[in-house]
């Protein structure tokens, strides 16, 4: 038996960590037929949830009580046989039966120089997950490089790295759904600090490009220094859905990814699926997923970034640096990461 805790889809709306949760779903509901999900009420509001179809004859209902408190707690779950426990966030099960497996995804936190209180508790909840789980597994080298530097004490001979996927709504098309994206920059995803976004404004504020943001809304602040720095060549594009995101993908210049750490960076292949060249920092994770280091900058510099449009005007160079990224690509999807975790939670069960 596989117990799934779906914690994640009561803790945001949406987000990487709530795709990566709804792709693993969505091939255990055609795969096996012994999962249970552990919901609670609020998971209904996630936009990934809404998505899947589960049977309420597998949901075992726990109330939420306040988000924070509720990461405190330890699922409980009946049985007297042995079954794979797998939190979608640092949850264990203290049942003796329960093999305990628990994916990371990052160690955001322990980038910035201060943790707050919320960060310090959030990464003590994470160690302690990490440290009472049989198996743990990163979706990168690069997240395991780090989970073996921030948490010595975990035995290396459980940690399994397995790659995050893509989409397969994701995808090439014949023809420019948005002509008019032609020459626009694409951003995608959170504006936290380290993501760099006030970097990427100051990059294009001297060009002719414009930027569509696809993402949360825009703040009041994030508004008024758009205005400032690039006014009239902006737009913000709120949780697309994975069908619209491809079409912008499809039609814009490139995407920029200047972001300095990441635990996978699922954007960067959503991008190159669709035929997108990537213009990324060479920092973390990205190295190891993008492929071609054609169009990686080694440091926050706009002549940097301006070198690798230099690059992505020249025809021939885009079509070479277009062919690397669909070429590379391929070698994630979701349907085998997912298979990769049956493999793992089969192994476990037999030990």
């Amino acid at each position: 038996m596989i117990i799934l805790d779906n914690i994640i889809f009561s803790l945001q709306r949406a987000g990487g960590i709530s795709v990566f949760w709804q792709q693993l779903i969505s091939y255990l509901l055609s795969t096996y037929d012994d999962v249970r999900y552990i919901e609670h009420p609020s998971a209904s509001d996630n936009i990934f949830r809404k998505e899947l179809a589960l049977p309420s004859s597998r949901i075992i209902t726990r109330p939420l009580y306040h988000k924070l408190i509720s990461q405190f707690l330890h699922p409980k779950v009946s049985s007297k046989e042995k079954f794979i426990f797998h939190s979608s966030f640092f949850r264990t099960c203290r049942n003796p039966k329960a093999i305990n497996v628990t994916t990371v995804h990052d160690f955001i936190y322990q980038q910035s120089s201060k943790m707050s209180l919320r960060q310090r508790i959030r990464t003590g909840l994470n160690t302690r997950a990490i440290t009472e789980s049989d198996a743990v597994v990163c979706v990168s080298e690069n997240t395991k490089h780090d989970l073996l530097t921030y948490v010595p004490q975990v035995n290396p001979d459980i940690v399994h790295v397995i790659h995050n996927g893509v989409a397969d709504s994701f995808r090439k098309l014949d023809h420019t759904p948005y002509p008019e994206l032609a020459d626009h920059i694409l951003y995608v995803g959170g504006r936290q600090s380290y993501k760099n976004f006030s970097f990427l404004l100051e990059c294009i504020r001297d060009t002719r490009f414009s930027l569509i943001i696809c993402g949360s809304a825009l703040t009041d602040d994030e508004i008024s220094r758009l205005n400032r720095e690039i006014p009239g060549r902006y737009r913000c594009v709120t949780y697309p859905t994975n069908d619209e995101l491809n079409m912008i993908y499809n039609s814009v210049f490139a995407l920029a990814y200047p972001s300095s750490y990441e635990g996978f960076g699922i954007p960067v292949i959503e991008a190159q699926r669709c035929g997108c060249p990537v213009i990324a920092l060479n920092a973390s994770s990205i190295p190891e997923i993008i492929g071609d280091k054609t169009l990686l900058m080694n440091n926050l510099s706009q002549q940097e970034f301006s070198d690798k449009i230099d690059i992505l005007l020249n025809n021939s160079l885009k079509s070479d640096v277009v062919s690397k990224g669909l070429d590379n690509s391929k070698r994630f999807s979701w349907e085998r990461m997912a298979r990769e975790y049956v493999n793992l939670y089969d192994t476990l069960l037999v030990k």
